[in-house]
């Protein structure tokens, strides 16, 4: 039986990951008149804020997959690290075309997509 696997994106959802990995830049914004802080937050037209700005977005979280080995109402997952957003959309879109006889490890399907597109781009801390 094939075995066919899909992303399940869980993150990066805290700001915080971005800036203590120099991912952020300072930006100025000034307020409209359509702005949400204006309209519910006490602010006027013309205000300004800094802000931190992600500059190079990553996103992480699993691949789910059904194994028939097992007869279970919820799907089997892996996690995945995080890796470039723009790596992590490719990545989930080539997935709807890809099955397994069995089950890979996420570096054997990792391999399996890297045959016929770019390297993934992941996060290592250091």
């Amino acid at each position: 039986m094939s075995i066919r696997y899909s992303t399940n994106w869980m993150g990066i959802a805290s700001l915080q990951w971005y800036i203590d990995r120099g991912l952020t830049q300072k930006k100025t914004i000034t307020m409209t008149a359509d702005s949400l802080s204006v309209k519910f937050g006490g602010r006027k037209p013309g205000d300004t804020i800094e802000i931190d700005d992600v500059i190079e977005t990553y996103s992480c979280g699993r691949l789910d997959f059904w194994n028939p080995e097992y007869s279970s109402a919820y799907p089997d997952e892996m996690g995945v690290p995080p890796m470039r957003s723009e790596d992590w959309n490719s990545f989930g879109n080539w997935l709807h075309t890809f099955e397994s006889d069995g089950v890979l490890s996420l570096e054997e399907i990792v391999q399996c997509y890297e045959k016929t597109n770019p390297k993934i781009r992941w996060w290592k801390d250091e």
